[in-house]
């Protein structure tokens, strides 16, 4: 049996071992890749030679676009011989794994993302250090930016207040482009086959994304002060104290206790705009799916049952400090406190229950590259290329262009 998989191998080597030793019959081989960008275009040939590995722990915003080219098993039909049900897990989870009411992965994890606040860079700007700031209220949030920011007398930028993309780098947060248009109620999609990239509503929030970076001084004094940060562990300038604010993946607690263990900061989580008590959060993560063309359907799935109960997904949750897909185990008092933070840890995880996820499109990928990579969508209105409305109305032009190739591909 082949298990194929980009992250998570010292785990996967202890749980093949535990059952191997269970099922001594079977013989599963890991092989592992650098990342899934790797992986995935391995897998796809593979299926198309008739190679396909039994199993792979896919990242779940990919799986639409996997199934819909007809890239992977739907397992809807083998759910219920293993008791496995979409109500234990986490809905943005579930719904990830779904593409024309078929269900092509079992959630494995999710990641979500925290409002982080330096509470001493608070103070000195006159502010409550302890009141978490007013994500739901937009306009005060362009004006906290700008207040929390501070100059050297050369004009450089001493210290950041906030930058709510990652136009530059992680270096300024991760995912919250995503939770400022779900919190504007905005969406990519009409519907399966419909772009609506020029939402109103993401024409207002990438206006009010630019806005933001123009209170802090504008995209070339934000991207200046960035270039002085690698983008790797131990660099970070909201650990080091010069980014007053930030919204990042819960992950960062780990980096903070290893890296910067005298840091205070707080946690919270973003609030809908105009709305103090409703919240909003992005989820992130992996499943186990069968490829299209996979061997031995039965005894992989045997498998799947294995690595995905809650003594695995706390296992790993435990070892890497993720958040575990199955509801249940979320709160497990043995993850809270594995964490050097245990109380943030769990206002974090309990979070995953306002999370949302990307677009389950066989066009997410391309969604996402024109909304977060460098040098498309977004950027184009950082860096005063386009309006916030043109720049909508051409990624919408570019996805639907995405969306009528993919239909026309499959329907002939």
């Amino acid at each position: 049996m082949l298990y194929w998989s980009a992250v998570h191998q010292e785990w996967a080597e202890a749980k093949i071992e535990e059952y191997q030793a269970e099922n001594p019959n079977v013989n599963i081989e890991l092989v592992t890749f650098g990342s899934t960008l790797d992986m995935n275009p391995k897998m796809i040939t593979a299926s198309a030679g008739g190679t396909a590995p039994n199993l792979v722990f896919q990242d779940r915003f990919l799986v639409a676009g996997w199934a819909g080219r007809g890239g992977a098993t739907p397992i809807t039909d083998l759910l219920p011989a293993y008791d496995i049900n979409a109500d234990d897990f986490l809905e943005a989870t579930w719904n990830e794994c779904v593409w024309l009411d078929q269900i092509y992965g079992v959630p494995f994890d999710t990641d979500v993302r925290a409002v982080f606040w330096n509470p001493e860079l608070f103070a000195e700007a006159g502010l409550d250090p302890d009141t978490p700031p007013p994500t739901h209220d937009w306009e005060a949030m362009v004006e906290l930016a700008g207040k929390l920011t501070k100059s050297a007398s050369d004009g450089s930028i001493e210290i950041m207040g906030f930058i709510p993309t990652q136009v530059l780098s992680n270096a300024y947060g991760n995912g919250g482009d995503y939770i400022y248009v779900w919190a504007n109620d905005g969406d990519f999609l009409k519907d399966e086959r419909t772009a609506w990239m020029d939402n109103p509503k993401i024409v207002e929030t990438l206006q009010w994304e630019y806005d933001i970076t123009n209170a802090v001084g504008g995209i070339d004094k934000a991207a200046e002060f960035s270039s002085g940060w690698p983008s790797m562990a131990g660099f970070n300038p909201f650990g080091s104290g010069y980014l007053a604010m930030m919204v990042n993946g819960g992950w960062n607690l780990a980096d903070f206790a290893e890296y910067y263990p005298d840091l205070e900061f707080n946690v919270g989580i973003w609030r809908k705009r105009g709305q103090e008590d409703d919240y909003v959060n992005f989820s992130g993560g992996f499943c186990l799916s069968l490829p299209a063309g996979a061997q031995h359907v039965d005894e992989t799935f045997a498998l799947v049952s294995f690595l995905s109960s809650y003594e695995a997904q706390l296992d790993a949750a435990i070892r890497y400090q993720r958040i575990p897909a199955l509801k249940a185990a979320v709160a497990d008092k043995a993850l809270l406190d594995s964490s050097p933070y245990p109380e943030k840890q769990k206002i974090i995880n309990e979070s995953a229950a306002y999370g949302r996820f990307r677009p389950v499109s066989p066009v997410a990928g391309q969604i996402h590259s024109y909304w977060v990579r460098p040098g498309t969508g977004r950027d184009w209105v950082m860096y005063g290329e386009k309006s916030a409305e043109q720049a909508c109305a051409d990624m919408n032009v570019a996805i639907q262009e995405e969306l009528d190739a993919f239909w026309s591909s499959v329907e002939g």
